[in-house]
């Protein structure tokens, strides 16, 4: 019995830091630690002015030994899922781009968790130092225990603008993507921290556009104990992005009540 207990052990310790890349829902591979290491050089990471310190691994060689070279593109996103099931899609071009990396411990000794909350298996980091708009950017989740490769028009063809959108719509689903998706979901398509914004009734529908511009803006001044985060503060035009927003939501409300009624019998 003790042996069994052990193995047990031993066997949820060598996966503890195991990442797995994904296919269209399907894996493709499973890296331990160790095999990342040898995949992608490890190397340390100072981040605010050396307050956090990080051993890591680059993920750009870790995408092309799961993908080949050619897997990036346009419309190719990749959602780094995490335990909880909080996937954050990321532009293919930023990690082909911008220097990406995989954390996987601190560097200095200290615990590998931010407010006190664990990051491993693995934390995405940016190098937002030398790239100031990585820290703007959003996309830093943390528990991450797989990188899946998609085709963002298809895995999430329920939340594109509808066809002949305004700028403003076209901006304001940008903008949502970038902060928004992780969490909230658009008809079934998204994060699953949050609550659908659409379906079966849009948010636009049932809270007042004032008040879901505070609630964008800064959910607390509205919701005690908010768990939704502010809209940065510093995010580029953020008073217009926030109204931005609201209108590509406007949209796909139309958008949802234009095709229920087109569905209805005799129509």
């Amino acid at each position: 019995m003790r042996k069994l207990v052990l193995w047990i052990a031993l066997t949820s310790l060598a996966g503890a830091q195991d990442l797995e890349m994904r296919q269209g829902g399907k894996a493709l591979a499973r890296f331990s630690l160790a095999e990342l290491k040898k995949i992608a050089t490890p190397t340390t990471l100072r981040l605010d002015a050396g307050t956090k310190n990080y051993w890591v691994v680059p993920v750009k060689p870790l995408i092309e030994k799961a993908y080949g070279p050619k897997a990036y593109g346009e419309d190719i996103t990749f959602l780094f899922v995490c335990r909880d099931g909080y996937r954050s899609p990321v532009k293919a071009e930023e990690i082909r781009v911008l220097p990406a990396y995989l954390a996987f411990s601190t560097s200095d000794g200290k615990p590998f968790e931010l407010e006190k909350k664990p990051l491993g298996p693995f934390y995405l980091v940016w190098d937002s130092e030398k790239y100031p708009e990585r820290k703007l950017g959003g996309n830093w989740p943390y528990q991450v225990v797989a990188i899946e490769r998609a085709n963002f028009s298809q895995a999430y063809a329920a939340t594109l603008p509808p066809p002949k959108s305004s700028a403003q719509v076209k901006h304001g689903f940008a903008v949502f993507r970038k902060k928004c998706l992780s969490c909230h979901q658009i008809n079934g398509q998204g994060g699953s921290m949050g609550i659908d914004l659409n379906q079966p009734a849009s948010v636009t529908e049932y809270i007042k556009k004032p008040y879901l511009h505070k609630i964008i803006s800064d959910p607390s001044t509205v919701r005690g104990r908010a768990t939704m985060p502010a809209l940065d503060a510093t995010f580029p035009h953020r008073e217009q992005a926030i109204r931005d927003i609201i209108a590509y939501l406007e949209a796909k409300a139309a958008q949802r009540r234009k095709a229920s009624k087109a569905a209805k019998p005799g129509k």
